[in-house]
Parts: C-alpha cells; sequence; structure tokens
C-alpha cells in the first residue's frame, strides 16, 4: 500500500469513528428526552378509572380513561365489559339493559326505559310515538295541544272531553253558555228558542227534559215535574194534611175547621182577584154582613193551581195555610206585604224542614223575586227571624201592624 493509500484509508476510519460517536451522542439525547417527557406525564393516565391504582402492564382504554382490565365492569351487576357492548352514564360504564331499568329517562305515556330519541313536555320525557291525545290516542308531534290532569289533548279533543255539554243538543260547549240554577248548561240561543218549565225554570227539550205539555191557561211544564204533578185532589188532599201535621210540629197548629180545598187554572186564579207574578193558591173568605156591619167571617176554601209539582205545591199550601193560621189567630188586617211576607215565611219554613234540591230551588225563587209584595215581604220576614223567634215576630205584628225596624248594622259589617 501506497503512502497516499495509507493516508486515505485512515483518513476514512476517522470520518467513520466521528460518525458512529455523533450517532451514539443523538441516540442518548432523543432516549434522555423520551425519559424526561415520561416524567411528566399525568399520574392517573397510568392509573385505573375504577380502583385509583397504578397500571403496571396490560391495561384497557374506554371513556378517555384507562382501566385494568379486571376492572371495567357494569356498574349495576359488576360482570366484565371486556369485549361487550356498553352505555357510558356518569364516567361508568353500564349494560345496555342495566343502564335502560336504572338510569334511561322513563317514557311518560307507556312507562319503559327509553332508548334514543325523545321529547321533553309536562315535565316528562316521551317516546315521540306516545305523546298522544289522551282522547283520540292519535300522537300530538308537531301540532298544538293542551294539558289536563297531566295529559295532554289535541285542543278540538279537549274541548269535547272537558268543555261542558249542551244539556240540549249535547254539543260540547265552546263559545257563551248558559247555565241553570241546576248547574246544567246550554247554548246561549236556546234561551232563545224554547219555552221555559213554569215548575223547574228549565228548558223544555227532548234530552233535558223529555219533552214537555201546555195547559190551556197557557203554562208550560216539563215531563220531569209532570212526574210529581199533582192533578188529582186525591193527592192534592195527602199532600195538604201532610204539609197541615208538618207547621203543627213547628208549632203552628191549626183549629180543626172544614174547608174545601179545589184544583183550578190559572185563569181562575187570576179572576178571583189574586195578586202577584207568579200565583199559585189563593185562600178565599167568606164574609156575611148585615146592615153593613160583617156579622161572620170563615175560610171559604183554599184554591190551588193544578198541575204543580208534588213540591211546589207543598210550599205553595204551606203559604195559604199561613193565611188559615193568621185568621184564626185572629190578627189584625195588616199591609199587603207584611202578610203575604208572613206566609212566604211559612211556606219557608216548611221548606227549610224538607231540605233538598227542589227546596233550594224554591227558596231561591222566593229570594230573588222582584215582585214588591211577595218577595220584598218575604226578604224583610226572613231578616227578621235573624233576630227574633218566629212566634215573637207574629207577635211583634199582630200588635204593631207590621214588622219590625231593622237592627242597625255592627260596625264594619256590608249592608244586606
Amino acid at each position: 500500500m501506497g503512502t497516499a493509500a495509507v493516508a486515505l484509508f485512515y483518513r476514512r476510519r476517522r470520518i467513520i469513528w466521528i460518525l458512529v460517536v455523533l450517532g451514539c451522542a443523538l441516540t442518548a439525547a432523543i432516549a434522555a428526552d423520551a425519559a424526561e417527557q415520561g416524567d411528566n406525564l399525568p399520574k392517573k393516565a397510568f392509573q385505573c378509572a375504577s380502583c385509583g391504582k397504578g397500571v403496571q402492564r396490560g391495561y384497557l382504554q374506554a371513556m378517555g380513561k384507562v382501566w385494568h382490565p379486571e376492572h371495567f365492569v357494569c356498574g349495576v351487576c359488576a360482570e366484565n365489559l371486556q369485549g361487550a357492548t356498553f352505555i357510558p352514564h356518569q364516567g361508568r360504564p353500564y349494560h345496555r339493559q342495566c343502564y335502560l331499568d336504572h338510569y334511561a329517562p322513563r317514557c311518560g305515556g307507556c312507562d319503559t326505559p327509553i332508548e334514543g330519541r325523545y321529547l321533553t313536555a309536562l315535565d316528562r320525557k316521551w317516546h315521540p310515538h306516545h305523546f298522544a291525545c289522551a282522547t283520540c290516542q292519535r300522537p300530538i308531534v308537531g301540532s298544538r295541544f293542551v294539558a289536563e290532569d297531566g295529559q295532554p289533548y289535541h285542543e278540538a279533543c279537549a274541548a269535547k272531553t272537558f268543555n261542558p255539554r249542551c244539556e240540549i243538543c249535547l254539543a260540547p260547549v265552546t263559545d257563551h253558555y248558559l247555565t241553570n240554577f241546576w248547574e246544567e248548561a246550554f247554548c246561549q240561543h236556546h234561551n232563545e228558542q224554547l219555552q221555559q218549565c213554569y215548575g223547574c225554570g228549565r228548558l223544555i227539550s227532548e234530552h233535558l227534559t223529555d219533552g214537555g205539555v201546555r195547559f190551556d191557561d197557557g203554562r208550560t211544564l216539563c215531563n220531569l215535574c209532570r212526574r210529581t204533578g199533582v192533578d188529582s185532589l186525591r193527592t192534592a188532599a195527602a199532600l195538604a194534611r201532610k204539609v197541615t201535621a208538618e207547621l203543627a210540629n213547628l208549632g203552628f197548629a191549626l183549629s180543626p175547621a172544614s174547608f174545601p180545598l179545589r184544583l183550578v187554572d190559572q185563569r181562575e186564579l187570576t179572576q178571583s182577584g189574586s195578586h202577584g207574578e207568579r200565583i199559585n193558591g189563593t185562600t178565599q173568605l167568606a164574609i156575611e154582613t148585615r146592615d153593613g156591619q160583617v156579622v161572620k167571617r170563615e175560610i171559604a176554601a183554599i184554591l190551588m193551581l193544578h198541575g204543580l209539582p208534588a213540591a211546589a205545591f207543598a210550599a205553595t199550601y204551606a203559604h195559604e195555610l199561613g193565611h188559615v193560621w193568621l185568621f184564626q189567630q185572629h190578627f189584625p188586617e195588616l199591609p199587603l206585604h207584611v202578610e203575604e211576607g208572613i206566609c212566604e215565611l211559612f211556606a219557608h219554613l216548611w221548606l227549610t224542614s224538607n231540605p233538598g234540591p227542589w227546596s233550594d230551588y224554591l227558596i231561591h225563587l222566593k229570594a230573588s223575586s222582584t215582585d214588591p209584595i211577595y218577595g220584598e215581604g218575604y226578604r224583610i220576614a226572613l231578616r227578621s227571624i235573624e233576630h227574633m223567634e218566629p212566634a215573637a215576630l207574629f207577635e211583634y205584628v199582630k200588635n204593631h201592624h207590621g214588622f219590625p225596624p231593622s237592627p242597625p248594622a255592627a260596625p264594619g259589617s256590608l249592608p244586606r
């Protein structure tokens, strides 16, 4: 080998050693950097998400966490979930069924767990196909609805289900409607089309009253009232005896007397000289005079309107017995509103001792009457017995020929 060749050999050898040294240095630097980076990794990246202990070898990654394989278990049944389908919930894995049974929202319609899409309404979650009208069962999604008792309804279905139903035409009442004393609703326009029952005040129709009848004197009574209508003297006499006995039990016994009870129509009552807006009976006096002087006065007869419902007949007869009692107790001639007010009080006392819907209705009629004699007289008499016993009131009226003055209202009280 020549000198030049030897020099070239050693030069190349030196370059190779330099490259080897540089390579070793670079490898060491990379290793040191890797070690430094490993020291800076979060400790939890190597801690089991279940037990919190470090993971040395063989780990499982799921839900962005590291787990010991034996610790990746269902949060309910604790069975291992390696290789199984699971549902994450609040940082823990669950079998699908375990999650549905314990954590899934329940449908407000079917009360089963909801998996997948749902909607929220009425403070509950629903399967979309189960958010349905409680009346027609058709889905409500995408349409307006109303809530009743926690359930959804189409607006039209709610009107049919919850709005008052007209007792006359049976249609749901969605607009203006009226209600009678008996709390029966009906369309407003029927009030102008149908006749009112003289007895109970209902509008006469097939559905509400099973029809009705019209009397020759112009009155119309529904067939509900006709069921207890007093049309025979036998029925009338039996009711008359019952009312007489009940008034006696209330302290208003009548002296034995024989006077006829007659059933008449409204025309005869009018011809007898009866007055008032709603006359169902009258008491007739027979007066005998001699030389212009009254020598004898007696009850000639009690005339009662035929066809009245039994309760109305009884209350009217109690009123007429009030006239008989005043006559037998030798009351002086009284102002008309005083005498009729006292007799209406007799009817009131009988009604309150025989409570029921009919009694409530008849008391309502008396209290709301605009008749200045019967209505006003009744209200004054009723106010009077709020402050004194009936017997004391009658004694006052007998001695003073009128009602006692109303007591002053208590301080702060409202006028009646």
